[in-house]
């Protein structure tokens, strides 16, 4: 059970340790983006599931939890066979929001990232948002010491300066990017602006820092579209490229839905990789 995976200390922080799998790791057996995006989900769901308001419960009323931000700076991607311990708590409910944070460490205490994220509770029947401050209550943030900045930049500023579209992508909803909420799961679409991407960029860079927003949520059958975008045309070949990415949903009608946006920055793989020993 979640619960059983999971560890809640005397000051309400959870902690979760796991490990780098093979699948885990791309070509250079360095960690995926994906696995770090997933052990902010999973870390979220392991702790709501241990108070009883993991989603499985929620959905008996009706509602759901659903992330709308996560802001990740990345110091470092570890490799096969690296143990992580994952570290998450809650901060007070602001608004419809509900601030999570999640870091990870490695074998060794180094950190390897640090995340701030936004969930919200949702009603299944008008897919409204409701207050979470009940529910945060129960999840019990731990004293304000450990608190972090909520503050979070406006992505429409980044947006504005991207006038250069570098490439379109155009990836197929499949079965497995579902979710038990019915809906393409949060991790599919930090897969999608990674596909999006040159294979000689992603064998050259790592991203050091994500900053995500879902806006709307899309389904199997649907058409998207995922655009890269950057302030010089020539962006993928700079020391430490900053691109943005916007994924559409593309209508019957022709128009385009926005559902997804998100800032990236990035460093050359050597600066923030371990290479795996022999």
């Amino acid at each position: 059970m979640l619960k059983d995976e999971i560890r809640i200390d005397g000051e309400n922080i959870g902690h979760i340790d796991t490990y780098i799998t093979s699948y885990d790791t791309d070509s250079h057996f360095n960690t995926k983006l994906y696995k770090y995006q997933a052990s902010v989900q999973e870390a979220a769901g392991a702790h709501a599931s241990a108070k009883g308001i993991g989603i499985p419960h929620l959905q008996k009323e009706g509602k759901t939890w659903v992330i709308a931000r996560s802001r990740m700076e990345i110091y470092h991607y570890g490799v096969w066979g690296d143990k992580l311990n994952i570290v998450t708590f809650v901060q007070k409910a602001q608004g419809l929001n509900c601030p999570r944070v999640v870091e990870a460490y490695d074998q060794n205490g180094r950190k390897l990232f640090s995340t701030m994220t936004r969930w919200a509770i949702i009603d299944m029947k008008n897919g409204r948002p409701m207050r979470p401050t009940d529910i945060v209550n129960i999840l019990a943030p731990p004293p304000e010491t450990y608190f972090k900045d909520i503050k979070l930049p406006n992505l429409i500023e980044v947006q504005d300066k991207c006038i250069h579209t570098l490439s379109t992508y155009e990836p197929q909803i499949r079965y497995l990017d579902t979710d038990p909420n019915r809906h393409v799961n949060n991790l599919t679409y930090t897969n999608w602006i990674v596909e999006a991407l040159p294979d000689s960029f992603n064998d050259k860079y790592k991203p050091s820092l994500v900053d995500v927003r879902w806006i709307r949520q899309t389904y199997k059958g649907e058409k998207v579209i995922v655009r890269t975008k950057a302030e010089s045309e020539n962006e993928l070949e700079k020391e430490n490229p900053k691109l943005f990415f916007e994924i559409f949903r593309l209508e019957e009608d022709g128009t385009e839905t926005q559902v997804f946006e998100a800032w990236t920055e990035y460093k050359k793989r050597t600066l923030l990789s371990d290479r795996l020993d022999s």
